[in-house]
């Protein structure tokens, strides 16, 4: 694999360009095309709005709900119960009660109306949720023919238990006087929105929706049926289309011109229950083109991209080989570089800048082997900070790293060059101090003791004095590790602890 990536590299990385280059130039088509996509959605759903609101207008004048609004600003301060505006077939088009609208009426009293046992446009007295009304079934007709009947109730019962008989009887022919008034303005009302209706051709208007419009090829509207019941191409009315064709938007051809079509589902024209869908065809010329400009652009610029690469990895080729000499010498002092670096990093403690335990444990083994075959003395000093966690939980580790940063800053300053010192862990820091007896070892540990003491070190605002405790031990020929000499300093370290910290122990063998 190895040997294949060196012989083709070049070309690998040549292809691996090319087809970066066009999959970009790809995907920067695709999202282009789709937000002419989406542009050409949303102008078709403003379109179809503006359609459905036409639509809505023409038929609040149709189906006169405008007479609700008429009731309330002429009541003439009528006690008004119930009031419907129902069509010849028992519809109820208009009602103060909403969710009666597109039901049909089956009241009593409008029943016995039907069969003549009440008279039509007469008033009677019934009662309607056990309150006594004074009630009309009020004809409304146009050329002699019923387009309407007007159903309103008036509340009585005040009259009947404040008032004698004779004052209640004058009052409520005054007040059948006032509810003929407002019957005769709804008549007036209803029949000016017939007539307007019946001046007023949709078809004709959608027709010339669609010719003023610049991009509108067809509006339609669809019952549950799948039957078109209004158009702007009168040809088509009455047609039924197939399921899949109200079910999807999408663009196809129609007479070798590109079209889109909107689907708006669940139209619900100005109350009604039914549900209808409104499908509009527009012109999908200038999408395509643009679609198509926006292709060629991208296969433009994939093109010269990959010539530009060619042009480029050819370049590369040959200053590869010009430069190959001054680039692997320059590798390879490199990598010496970092090999040294990295082989200092590995062997340093990242806080203290000391020797770290790996290196530490290894030299005083390579120290302890010397010294046994040249017959050397070597002493090992164990050197541990007292009370370490007290400043730690006092001024928080940042001001316990600072203190063993200095402590391993003065530590290297007042050794010897050819002694060697390393953190074994945590608040424990270990010197190696070759050709040295133990008394001498035990002097200088002393001095290193008495120096720390007298230095506080400073954290922020704080002054910290810091003692050591010290374990010292040398080399002895009954010695056969380093881990012996290492262990009894460590033994010398714990009995400097003991006897009170802030001092040396040499260990003792006798």
């Amino acid at each position: 694999m190895i040997e294949f990536w060196k012989r083709y590299n070049i070309t690998i990385v040549l292809f691996t360009l090319v087809f970066s280059l066009s999959g970009l130039s790809f995907y920067n088509y695709l999202i282009q095309k789709n937000l002419l996509l989406e542009q050409m959605r949303n102008d078709a759903q403003d379109t179809a709005g503006s359609i459905i609101a036409a639509m809505n207008r023409f038929h609040d004048i149709k189906s006169t709900m405008k007479v609700q609004k008429l009731v309330s600003d002429i009541s003439l301060g009528l006690e008004i119960f119930e009031f419907r505006y129902i069509e010849p077939d028992g519809v109820i088009r208009n009602s103060m009660f909403k969710e009666e609208i597109g039901t049909v009426y089956q009241g009593k009293s409008f029943q016995e109306t039907r069969t003549g046992t009440i008279p039509m446009g007469k008033f009677f007295f019934e009662t309607r949720d056990f309150v006594p009304v004074m009630s009309i079934y009020y004809p409304i007709r146009m050329d002699d023919q019923l387009i309407g009947i007007v159903d309103l109730c008036v509340d009585i019962s005040e009259y009947k238990i404040l008032l004698s008989p004779a004052q209640t009887d004058f009052l409520l022919m005054r007040r059948q006087v006032d509810i003929l008034n407002l019957l005769k303005s709804i008549e007036g009302s209803v029949h000016n929105s017939v007539e307007i209706t019946s001046k007023t051709d949709f078809h004709n208007f959608l027709k010339k929706y669609v010719e003023t419009a610049n991009n509108i090829i067809q509006i339609s509207l669809v019952d549950q049926q799948h039957r078109i019941i209004m158009s702007n191409e009168g040809s088509i009315i009455g047609k039924r289309v197939d399921r899949t064709y109200v079910s999807s938007t999408e663009i196809f051809e129609m007479n070798g011109r590109p079209t889109y079509r909107i689907v708006m589902p669940d139209i619900n024209m100005n109350g009604s229950k039914k549900k209808e869908q409104l499908i509009l065809l527009l012109d999908a010329g200038s999408y395509v083109k643009n679609e198509h400009r926006i292709l060629r652009t991208a296969l433009l610029t994939s093109a010269m991209a990959i010539l530009f690469a060619l042009f480029i990895a050819r370049i590369i080729y040959y200053s590869a080989i010009e430069s190959s000499r001054k680039e692997t010498e320059r590798l390879e002092q490199l990598v010496k570089e970092r090999t040294q670096a990295i082989e200092f990093l590995s062997k340093t403690d990242a806080l203290t800048g000391l020797w770290n335990r790996g290196y530490l444990e290894e030299m005083m083994e390579l120290e302890f082997k010397r010294s046994r075959r040249y017959h050397k003395d070597m002493a090992i000093m164990v050197i541990d900070l007292d009370y370490f966690k007290k400043i730690n939980d006092t001024y928080g580790h940042l001001g316990g790293d600072e203190v063993l940063r200095r402590v391993g800053k003065s530590l290297l300053s007042g050794l010897r060059e050819t002694d060697f010192i390393g953190r074994y862990g945590g608040e424990e820091i270990v010197v190696i101090l070759s050709e040295t007896r133990a008394e001498k070892a035990f002097e200088l540990a002393n001095k290193i003791c008495s120096d720390i003491a007298s230095e506080p070190i400073e954290f922020g605002d704080a002054v910290i004095w810091v003692t050591v405790s010290i374990g010292v031990s040398a080399l002895r020929p009954e010695h056969t590790t380093y881990e012996e000499i290492f262990s009894e300093a460590d033994d010398a370290l714990y009995a400097s602890k003991n006897n009170g910290r802030n001092r040396v122990g040499l260990y003792s063998h006798s």
